[in-house]
């Protein structure tokens, strides 16, 4: 089960939280994926899954055009339907959070995007 707190989504099994990922959404419309972390015991279960199609539903709803990531697991998202993009394309994460980041010039995170196409959409909620 998968429920929201805040700009959270927690997913839990038989009250025990599982994991949990934030959604948040920046000015333009835009929003980020943030914060996802699955117990160790739960990874591979679907967990994860189940919390970024939650938020990408979220976001949907919200009518937001474009969800993305910076992570160190692109494989990941990108079973998720997440894609490669350029750092230099989200200005608001940028000024937001990497501008100020003792990592700026050593980055080791990847930009995925994910755009929103309804039938892609439908078909990834069918399948998990």
């Amino acid at each position: 089960m998968v429920r929201d707190i805040g700009s959270f989504a927690v997913a839990e099994h038989q009250g025990e939280v599982t994991g949990c990922a934030s959604l948040y959404v920046y000015d333009s419309g835009l929003a980020e994926v943030r914060s996802l972390g699955v117990e160790a015991g739960w990874q591979g279960q679907g967990q994860g899954s189940a919390i970024v199609q939650h938020l990408l539903k979220k976001a949907q709803n919200m009518a937001i055009k474009k969800v993305f990531v910076l992570t160190r697991v692109p494989e990941f998202f990108m079973q998720q339907g997440f894609i490669p993009t350029s750092k230099s394309l989200l200005p608001e994460k940028v000024m937001k959070d990497c501008e100020r980041c003792p990592r700026l010039h050593a980055c080791d995170e990847v930009a995925l995007e994910f755009t929103f196409d309804q039938d892609r959409l439908i078909a990834k909620a069918n399948v998990a």
